[in-house]
This record gives C-alpha cells, sequence and structure tokens, in this order.
C-alpha cells in the first residue's frame, strides 16, 4: 500500500509541475521560463525537479504530451456525442471553448510552439497536431459513409474543420468573447463547416435540427 501512495503522490507532483510549467512557457516563452522558479511555485525543492525531469527542454517536451494528451481526450470524447455530424461538430466546438477558458495556459502554450515564441518545438508540436486531425478526419469518414457529407481529400477536409473550431476560438477570446457567448455559436460554427464541406443534401442542416 505505501508503494501505491508513493506513485500517487509522485505522479501527482509530475502533474503540478507540468501545469506550473505550461502557466510560465506561456507567460515567457522557452527561454526566458526559469526551471528553478518552477519548481518553486510548483512546491518542490530546487533540485527535486531534477528528479522529474532531465532539463529544461524534457519538461517542455513532457508537458507539450501531456497538453496534447488531455486535448485529445476532450477532442475525441466530444467527437463520440451525439447521433448526427452537426451534433459532433458541435460538441467539438464546445470542447474547444471549455479548453480554452478552463485549460488557458495550456491551450496558448501548445499554440505557441506552433506557431509563436515557442516554435523550437515546432515539429514536436505538429506531430501531436496530426493526431487531432486524424481523429476529425475519422469522423468525416464516418459521416461520409452514412451519406451525410461528400468530401475529395479527408485529411485535408479535417485540417479545415480543425482550423475552422479551434482558431475560430482562439480569435474570440483575444478579442474578448466571453465562453457564453461562444458556447452559443456552436450551431452557427457547425452549419458553417457541413456546407463548406460539402453536405451531400443542401437542406442537411436544416433536418438535423428538427430531429
Amino acid at each position: 500500500m505505501p508503494k501505491i501512495v508513493d506513485e500517487q503522490t509522485r505522479e501527482a507532483t509530475r502533474q503540478r509541475i507540468l501545469r506550473v510549467a505550461a502557466s510560465e512557457f506561456a507567460r515567457l516563452g522557452f527561454e526566458q521560463t526559469n526551471i528553478n522558479l518552477i519548481a518553486e511555485q510548483a512546491g518542490i525543492g530546487k533540485g527535486t525537479i531534477y528528479l522529474y525531469f532531465e532539463n529544461k527542454r524534457t519538461l517542455f517536451l513532457e508537458m507539450l504530451r501531456f497538453i496534447a494528451q488531455a486535448h485529445l481526450r476532450e477532442i475525441r470524447a466530444a467527437l463520440a456525442t451525439g447521433d448526427s455530424l452537426r451534433q459532433r461538430l458541435e460538441a467539438l466546438f464546445l470542447a474547444f471553448v471549455r479548453l480554452a477558458e478552463r485549460e488557458s495556459d495550456s491551450f496558448h502554450v501548445f499554440m505557441s510552439a506552433l506557431y509563436g515564441v515557442n516554435r523550437i518545438f515546432q515539429q514536436e508540436a505538429a506531430a501531436l497536431l496530426r493526431e487531432y486531425v486524424a481523429a476529425i478526419a475519422h469522423l468525416l469518414a464516418e459521416g461520409q459513409a452514412c451519406g451525410a457529407m461528400q468530401v475529395p481529400e479527408l485529411e485535408a477536409s479535417a485540417l479545415m474543420v480543425l482550423s475552422v473550431t479551434e482558431s475560430y476560438v482562439l480569435a474570440a477570446r483575444v478579442l474578448g468573447y466571453p465562453a457564453s457567448v461562444l458556447a452559443s455559436q456552436a450551431g452557427a460554427v457547425a452549419d458553417f463547416v457541413l456546407h463548406g464541406l460539402g453536405t451531400s443534401d443542401s437542406r442537411s442542416g436544416e433536418r438535423e435540427r428538427g430531429e
């Protein structure tokens, strides 16, 4: 039993370090972030952090994976919600709204690794981004199989869906839109995606709304 408790304590400490690291890396970028300050803010000794992470680069990479895995769980859960394609697209958009609101530091530090101050990790972040695209491509393949839509290229279409949903949330947050307003736009965003990608019936959105 003590061993289980020790493992649980160790994992809890590791996750606390990763969350603090996300906040600092989002705020200062990789180069300016001090690993000893992260340890202090996580409530552990400055030397103790090296029992968990070899160096700052290792910490950043582990943080990226931690963030991506958490986000991917949210995305997959959203894409499994609802019966219709439109409902699942709404759920995907709402998942990004929740992530941007609840996990703003982790959301933005991942974006910064793709496009911003932490782009020295762009290759690693891009590999994780492909998992997002693959999850959405699977949804579109199901929609295509049941005749709800027709798309010429699944991966490209999945990337468009990701861009419309995630980027819209990011831009709206920068403009000061509250989460409640964004949530109210989920249906409109889903309709935009469906009509933009090309539904098999131009009235499919109306039919699904009537379900």
